[in-house]
């Protein structure tokens, strides 16, 4: 944190703290981006100092966390040996003992990272994927057996769910990309798992963006994972059926809300700030959401969080009656609800918080080729660093190629879109090319 003198203060930068209490201010957050004069202006007449983070300011105002002391020992899930490719002592990632396809294309895919010596982001990047992989394997499994454990009505073991959102929080704060690779890579191809995952990690993400800590932080994570564990009870055909819904299918669908709060009350251990968000998640803004037609600040932050981060993901995925819509698409339909559906001001702080082109996204160039960002570029958002998979011809490529947009010499080459996660039949697990 750097504290300024309020005359110092610029349109970009994150304010992270005042001088005096958020209380004296009507500002919906506590920390965000300025983003205008009159913001700057309320600064001045409230408080003389403000801490600002350059880690989440914009354009010349940002600047990259230095990771001190207390970064985590990359402890990696897969064997590190020393190259016998290089000349040099660089460090190598090898698979375990009879590794799959899949795991094959991970260690390839670290190693590449990882060889890139002029990218130092990079090889955190793979570090930190080495770090957190093993953790966020046992927060998946921890998951997936409360889904099993509240279907046979038994306890959940909430401490282990709570360690992984604790873990999973901290490479968040460290090196999100890391976190929202794996997102991508280990989805288990069931729509109500891996939703719960999206949107624990989106709202963790969102959380921290906007300065939430500790249990504050881990309740939200709590919140993401289980506030639609209710559809449970519900017909699967009824959740896949493509055609409109009848009034009485309707209620049914919306009677989930119920159903998880009833869930929820019987697990002893869940908190009641926990339950309160999931009852509320499918409130808006406007009055228009359900089930008591709640509006504004009625509503309560970390349901409203709940309820943008489970519109947003919900977006990016195949559903029945809509195909999924590319990451650009779905922040530009989330902008158009700003006012209505959802609290404008927690909607510019989503948008800045996720970026225009996240690691992982799927994004065609405006030759044609198509590409994964592998590197968000925090300054200027709109140029990324991508590996290219297929050529102008939709064709898979053989190798590796990188473009760095950032650089003069990529200077006239621009994004065309961002893709749905599965364009010209592409799919999370082929993000490490075979």
């Amino acid at each position: 944190m750097e504290i300024i003198s309020v005359s110092e203060l610029k349109i970009g930068m994150f304010v992270s703290e005042p001088d005096c209490p958020w209380s004296d201010f009507s500002f919906a957050l506590q920390g965000f981006v300025v983003s205008t004069p009159d913001q700057i202006e309320i600064f001045r007449r409230k408080c003389r100092f403000v801490s600002i983070d350059r880690s989440r300011s914009l354009d010349e105002h940002y600047a990259p966390t230095k990771h001190g002391r207390d970064r985590p020992l990359k402890a990696a899930p897969l064997t590190v040996a020393a190259s016998e490719e290089s000349a040099t002592t660089r460090r190598r990632f090898l698979p375990p003992p009879n590794a799959e396809p899949r795991q094959l294309r991970r260690v390839r895919f670290l190693n590449f990272l990882h060889d890139q010596q002029e990218s130092e982001p990079a090889i955190e990047l793979a570090g930190e994927i080495a770090y957190i992989e093993p953790r966020y394997e046992l927060l998946t499994n921890s998951l997936f057996d409360a889904f099993d454990v509240i279907a046979r009505g038994k306890e959940i073991d909430l401490v282990s769910i709570r360690a992984g959102l604790r873990d999973i929080a901290g490479s968040l704060q460290r090196n999100p990309d890391a976190v929202l690779w794996l997102l991508r890579l280990k989805r288990r191809d069931e729509y109500s798992f891996d939703h719960a995952m999206d949107v624990a990690v989106t709202m963790l993400m969102l959380g921290s963006h906007i300065g939430w800590r500790g249990p504050q932080l881990i309740d939200l994570g709590m919140i993401g994972m289980f506030q639609d564990v209710g559809k449970v009870e519900l017909p699967v055909d009824l959740l896949n059926k493509k055609s409109e819904l009848s009034e009485e299918e309707r209620l049914l669908v919306r009677s989930h809300v119920a159903s998880s709060m009833e869930i929820l009350l019987s697990q002893t251990k869940v908190a009641n700030d926990v339950v309160l968000a999931v009852a509320r998640h499918h409130e808006r803004w406007d009055g228009s959401g359900y089930p008591q037609g709640l509006k504004f600040e009625q509503i309560g932050k970390p349901a409203e969080i709940a309820g943008l981060a489970d519109s947003f993901c919900a977006m990016l995925r195949d559903k029945p009656y809509r195909n999924a819509l590319g990451h650009q698409e779905a922040l530009e339909e989330l902008h158009g609800l700003r006012g209505k559906q959802f609290n404008g001001a927690l909607v510019e702080q989503f948008v800045q918080c996720v970026g225009l082109y996240p690691i992982g996204t799927l994004v065609e160039l405006d030759t044609g080729e198509v590409g994964v960002v592998i590197q968000q570029n925090r300054v200027q958002r709109s140029r990324p660093r991508i590996v290219v998979m297929l050529d102008a011809d939709k064709q898979r490529v053989r190798n590796y190629r990188v473009i760095d947009l950032r650089i003069d010499a990529n200077a006239k080459l621009r994004i065309a879109k961002a893709l749905p996660h599965n364009a010209y039949g592409l799919a999370a697990n082929d993000y490490y090319l075979g």
